[in-house]
């Protein structure tokens, strides 16, 4: 295993039926490290994320070719090989954060709740871990009256917040963000960037972000798909 790299692409091809996406493409993320992509829409930078913690496999007409390799603890996993079984336990440590909110129809907490539920994790348990992913995202001030409240009722910009905070949850090795602050002001996308790059300590990041201004704040290497 190379000493300081979680993740490594090699080779990779992707398509979506006869449509070639991604060819030959090859990336390395280090531990603790912020690596932002950049090229322009429709490239497949969305894609490529996805192929990374196979949330692909939910698109019936793609299919890929090459290497994907996570290094966790000590063991190299062979993610374009693993089997449907072994997914869910890949997608809690490679965590896939949407630029439009996946939001449940249930309430804030029970979205909070959702990914933990999954993990036989009892509420009363979850809710200091809710309390505290909410809090690091700038949101619970906000909230914390109405967390019964449907998820629904949130703004776009507390929508993006939940989905990162319900990210953060989990304790990922890798967050994978597409465009974390797209629907958010400029106050709180600096709060955000100040975020991820606590966050660092923490997990390696893979994100997608269209501000120039951002990718230099956070990014420690850039990789651009042409």
């Amino acid at each position: 295993m190379p000493n300081n790299t979680i993740l490594k692409i090699e080779n990779l091809n992707l398509f979506y039926d006869k449509r070639q996406i991604l060819k030959d493409f090859n990336l390395t993320l280090e531990k603790n490290s912020i690596l932002a992509i950049s090229g322009p829409s429709g490239i497949g930078k969305s894609s490529l994320l996805l192929t990374v913690n196979q949330l692909i496999k939910e698109f019936e007409n793609s299919n890929f070719s090459g290497n994907i390799i996570f290094y966790d603890e000590g063991k190299e996993l062979d993610i374009l090989n693993i089997q449907n079984k072994d997914l869910p336990t890949l997608r809690r440590k490679i965590v896939y954060v949407s630029q439009h909110p996946d939001i449940l129809p249930f309430s804030i907490f029970e979205n909070m709740y959702f990914p933990l539920k999954i993990q036989k994790i009892n509420k009363e348990q979850a809710k200091k871990q809710i309390i505290e992913a909410l809090k690091r995202v700038f949101l619970y001030d906000e909230i914390k009256d109405r967390l019964n409240d449907s998820a629904y009722l949130l703004s776009g910009g507390q929508q993006q917040r939940l989905i990162l905070a319900r990210a953060l949850v989990l304790k990922p090795k890798i967050l994978l963000l597409d465009e974390p602050t797209s629907s958010l002001n400029e106050e709180l996308a600096l709060k955000i960037e100040n975020l991820l790059i606590e966050l660092k300590k923490e997990c390696s990041i893979m994100m997608i972000s269209h501000f120039k201004s951002q990718v230099l704040k956070v990014a420690d290497f850039v990789v651009e798909i042409k």
